[in-house]
């Protein structure tokens, strides 16, 4: 096992991996894992307030706005387990204070309802043919989970349905805001926020927080420090600079998908030639920017500032 000063620069629980063989660690690498930041923190705080505000007819409901690739689904996962409840043996009831579901492809009542019950693991036998059936069947199963917050993850595919379409599917939203009383938390993209806050009510009760992209200040430095923390490379990577911030947000675009990929792809590539750590010049390879591309331009690369 690693002695008291072997792998210092690494958290205690991963200097063992740290021993591994070079595929156990990239496969470590490679894995989804959660890494805190402030940006994040501040998130799960407003979600947080959302979830434990009193039950009432006019609920405070929140509209999460983030580029794509900058971890807002992770994000509500995180918010979910931080809320998950256990089996309710008496009842024989999963409750599920926080339900997550995944917006189907159109904005359709019938889609959605069917989305939804498959989320909680309900029975699907007499549900599916639509209609009151569905809606109450649907509704009454929130109440037994004991759904508190509803999170409609890419909500923005309201914007494929017709204007009809769409209208319809904001009048349920406030339909069931009211009648649940349970508060809403809508994931989307900028460019889908107005078209949602079109309803002038639900407008009134849905307040935006965002997702900001990455800028190469401060908060950034956090983010890369921990998440080279989680890589189980054995020697300490000197990437703490303001130049190395300045090329992961502008080959990224300050996204965070981005930023991951190039880092860990980095990791990869420093362990299978031996290096062990990660520098400046191993985040200008061209390669592990591959697929990468910056918002507002295609993915061919600039060359890098010299260092």
């Amino acid at each position: 096992m690693a002695g008291g000063g072997e792998f210092a620069h690494l958290p205690e629980d991963l200097r063992p991996v740290a021993l591994l063989d070079a595929e156990t660690r990239i496969a470590h690498i490679r894995s989804e894992r959660w890494i805190q930041n402030a940006a994040a923190d501040r998130l799960l705080g407003y979600l947080q307030e959302a979830f434990d505000q009193p039950s009432r007819e006019r609920m405070e409901n929140l509209l999460l706005v983030g580029e794509s690739g900058m971890g807002k689904t992770m994000l509500i996962r995180k918010f979910e387990r931080l809320n998950a409840a256990m089996f309710d043996a008496a009842a024989g009831v999963q409750r599920r204070p926080v339900v997550v579901m995944l917006m189907p492809p159109r904005p359709a009542e019938t889609e959605f309802f069917n989305r939804l019950l498959e989320t909680i693991n309900a029975p699907s036998a007499g549900y599916w043919a639509g209609g009151p059936q569905l809606r109450t069947s649907s509704i009454r199963l929130l109440r037994e989970v004991g759904a508190r917050v509803l999170v409609i993850d890419e909500i923005n595919s309201v914007l494929a349905g017709t204007p009809r379409e769409q209208r319809l599917f904001l009048q349920l939203l406030r339909f069931l805001s009211n009648d649940l009383r349970l508060a809403l938390v809508g994931v989307v993209v900028p460019e889908a926020r107005h078209a949602l806050l079109s309803d002038a009510q639900l407008r009134s009760r849905f307040s935006g927080i965002e997702l900001p992209v990455w800028t190469s200040g401060e908060e950034l430095r956090d983010f890369v420090t921990r998440l080279v923390w989680s890589l189980p490379l054995r020697q300490p990577s000197p990437i703490d600079s303001a130049k190395v911030r300045a090329l992961l947000t502008e080959r990224s675009g300050g996204v965070t998908l981005g930023i991951c990929k190039a880092i860990e792809r980095a990791a990869i590539a420093a362990i299978r030639t031996g290096r062990e750590r990660i520098e400046y010049a191993s985040l200008t390879d061209p390669e592990i920017w591959r697929g990468v591309a910056a918002r507002g331009r295609g993915s061919r690369l600039r060359p890098a500032p010299e260092a």
